[in-house]
């Protein structure tokens, strides 16, 4: 049940996946959700109750009219205009209205709305992170959420995700979120897009390899076919070059890869076991309680 502060939404970056994604929850709880896109027309499956071809950095009257009355801002734009659209619409958006985004990465978003949450006292600011493309939808997932200015339409905006199906996880700030997801992102992806090409190197006939797979060969074929049917290849690209920590994780990984060769090159049995085995103790606590790790 909606206490019924958030009454009228306003999509940013309405074309994309996730301006999409927010079009169908949104008019499914009721919602008046309204795309402003510099494209011209939404996607054949969006929900939008109005779509506005119009640019939110450098807004027409239409726009502001909109925003005037709108609950929340939702922003699914790049970290530029995302800070520029604030910046322009922040001061006509209404006494306790919530601006929040979808970015990735969080560091800088979040720098951004702690230099003008001063200079918007009356606007709630959220940095929103759903931790998965927005073609899997919300049930399941995870969404990282950081409070720069909370409040109660922020509440219910997080109450409203929740009742996506997904679970919310507060995070104290942008370079914690960054942090986390340098392992969590940036660390994964890398590995996998690596494992990918080596397989194109190594002349991998995925036919004959299906055949007799094994459950790891399985596991990782799933994600990266995932990767390239799910995803837009373009949120990997902004992970990689916008986290502030993506060069020392590739750094850490060259040197991982390294190392594990070097044991193999020197028959060093110990040295490669020793490598495996450490990994029990690294991931022992993120057994989330009743998660059987699969027999690999």
């Amino acid at each position: 049940a909606m206490s019924g502060k958030i009454k009228s939404v306003i999509v940013l970056g309405a074309s994309g996946g996730f301006g999409t994604l927010f079009s169908q929850v949104l008019a499914k709880d009721g919602v008046v959700v309204r795309g402003i896109s510099r494209k011209g027309t939404p996607r054949a499956d969006a929900t939008f109750s109005d779509y506005l071809s119009a640019d939110p950095c450098n807004p027409n009257e239409e726009v502001l009219e909109r925003v005037r009355s709108a609950s929340v801002i939702v922003s699914c734009v790049p970290p530029g205009p995302c800070v520029r659209a604030l910046e322009a619409l922040a001061p006509h958006m209404q006494e306790g209205a919530l601006f929040t985004d979808v970015l990735s990465v969080k560091s800088g978003i979040c720098d951004a709305y702690h230099s003008l949450k001063d200079k918007y006292p009356h606007v709630e600011l959220i940095s929103t992170h759903p931790m998965f493309a927005p073609a899997a939808g919300w049930r399941g997932m995870n969404t990282a959420i950081i409070t720069i200015r909370g409040g109660e339409v922020s509440s219910e905006f997080v109450r409203m995700v929740e009742g996506w199906g997904s679970q919310t996880i507060s995070m104290s700030s942008g370079k914690e979120h960054d942090t986390v997801t340098a392992a969590v992102q940036n660390a994964t992806h890398s590995a996998l897009i690596s494992f990918g090409l080596c397989l194109g190197k190594i002349g991998y006939d995925a036919e004959m390899a299906a055949r007799i797979a094994t459950p790891p060969h399985k596991a990782l074929i799933g994600i990266i076919n995932r990767m390239a049917n799910i995803n837009e290849p373009d949120t990997y690209w902004d992970i990689q070059t916008d986290n502030p920590n993506s060069e020392e994780v590739w750094g850490k990984l060259e040197e991982a890869v390294g190392e594990v060769h070097a044991a193999v090159k020197a028959r060093d049995r110990e040295k490669f076991c020793e490598i495996i085995s450490g990994f029990k103790p690294l991931l022992a606590k993120g057994q989330l309680e009743g998660d059987e790790p699969p027999a690999y």
